[in-house]
């Protein structure tokens, strides 16, 4: 199983990424500190489990800005898709990320 961290720049996909495989995803008070996807691995009742750090992305991703669709068709290879946001950030980032 293949699980997508997927979210704006600094809201802590990195550090959760961490958290949950002991992988070291760098995590830094700047934004797109991670630039290319980062693969950690969890076990969980004895399925291994993948765990993608993803680079932010950014309002447009889908129309190429950033690396947009570089992170889009990663995320489609997912069996699951996290959406990660920062409880601190307007509501607005998540309803950018359902558009």
């Amino acid at each position: 199983t293949r699980i997508g961290l997927v979210g704006f720049p600094s809201v802590g996909k990195s550090t959760l990424l961490t958290t949950l495989t002991g992988t070291r995803s760098e995590a830094a008070a700047y934004e797109f500190t991670t630039l290319t996807c980062i693969p950690g691995t969890m076990k969980y009742k004895g399925a291994r489990i993948q765990v993608l750090d993803l680079p932010g992305i950014i309002e447009g991703a889908a129309d190429g800005k950033g690396r947009g669709r570089q992170v889009i068709s990663t995320a489609r290879t997912c069996n699951m898709i996290l959406i990660v946001l920062d409880a601190g950030k307007p509501v607005t980032h998540k309803k950018l990320l359902n558009r």
